[in-house]
């Protein structure tokens, strides 16, 4: 008997274009774990990444290694864009002037005067989705602290401790790596700083009262040369008496961990604290063990494929988009503040429109 097509969910025609590392997990979710999506283009300027492309991807994903070629397929409905940070907001307006919805990884640019610019581009096209990953918003662990938050279960929450410590790589990957990022509060503490915001149910009416950030380098002293650091400290204190604070580190000797601490009036929630792979104990000469998660993505898998099934349902359903570009911005500058901060020695304050007095 014949499937009646009508029944079929209509599926998103999806292009990835940057292949990197975390580029190649998007296009791997996409392609085999979002049922509503397929797969129809991925593109990358480097060649062991287009060969990676051809043999790990379906072989009716069409691949590229030019970006005109892939703005050019035909049939496109949306694109994910992961290159490197620099290109994030031009890729994306590129995206949006061909009318493709758009998910761009985070943060939106290395600075925020392209970020914000990137923001006026967008609002040109009400039709069109455009959502930044912040994988963490989709991570099981963080959405059940948001909903019990939401319930008033805590309390009023008023405080976030967090932490971001990326295994230790000696390769000495994050020196190069740095001077594109935008350094560690950008790249890697946009994370904690959203998810902060997040949890402690931010709105436009809180306005930062003043940040501060110290830092070091334990492992990589070259990164002082791109005014950077692999462990950093911030503070970020609201008008409202809300705050949050987190450290950062690029050295931990045991794996990846992330952890976070939400205290509310009646009561605190705990996210991460420890940091397993799996439920596996390990008994022998050394004592009793548990393994570590050795990267974010072993950590956040599941977030990953989470975040894109979402985006999917968003423009498929035309619903609201759970990470806008606003989000993205109130990061941003507040990840940027505390960058100065870090390089000068000095807090930063801001004033009555939200935008930090940096002189």
């Amino acid at each position: 008997m014949p499937i009646a097509t009508s029944n079929i969910p209509r599926q998103l025609r999806v292009g990835v274009i940057g292949l990197g590392r975390m580029g190649q997990r998007h296009a791997i979710n996409v392609a085999f774990a979002t049922p509503r999506a397929k797969l129809v283009a991925a593109c990358d300027l480097l060649k062991d990444n287009v060969a990676w492309a051809q043999s790990a991807l379906p072989p009716d994903t069409r691949v590229y290694d030019d970006e005109d070629s892939f703005f050019a397929h035909e049939g496109l409905d949306a694109i994910l864009v992961a290159t490197e940070t620099s290109t994030h907001a031009s890729l994306a307006y590129r995206a949006l002037q061909q009318g493709k919805h758009v998910l761009v990884e985070k943060p939106i640019s290395v600075d925020q005067e392209t970020a914000e610019e990137f923001a006026e581009q967008v609002s040109q096209f009400p039709n069109l989705k455009v959502m930044v990953g912040f994988s963490r918003r989709f991570d099981q662990s963080y959405q059940d602290a948001k909903k019990l938050i939401s319930s008033g279960a805590v309390g009023k929450p008023f405080l976030v401790k967090s932490s971001t410590n990326d295994q230790y790589d000696p390769s000495g990957f994050f020196i190069a790596y740095s001077a594109k990022s935008g350094g560690i509060f950008m790249d890697c503490g946009i994370h904690d700083i959203d998810m902060a915001r997040h949890l402690l149910e931010i709105t436009s009416e809180d306005r930062v009262k003043r940040v501060f950030a110290s830092g070091t380098n334990v492992r990589h002293p070259e990164l002082a040369e791109s005014g950077d650091a692999d462990n950093a400290l911030a503070i970020v204190e609201y008008e409202s008496g809300k705050s949050f604070t987190f450290h950062l580190s690029r050295t931990a000797i045991h794996g990846h961990d992330c952890a976070c601490e939400v205290l509310g009036e009646e009561a605190k929630l705990i996210i991460n604290q420890n940091p397993r792979l799996n439920r596996l104990e390990v008994a022998d000469q050394h004592g009793v063990r548990t393994l570590s998660t050795p990267t974010y993505y072993e950590r956040f898998r599941e977030a990953f494929v989470t975040e894109v099934n979402e985006f999917v349902a968003c423009v498929l359903d035309d619903t609201t988009i759970p990470s806008t570009v606003q989000d993205a911005i109130e990061a941003g500058s507040i990840a940027q503040a505390l960058t100065y901060s870090f390089r000068s020695g000095k807090p930063v304050h801001f004033n009555d429109r939200n935008k930090a007095v940096i002189a």
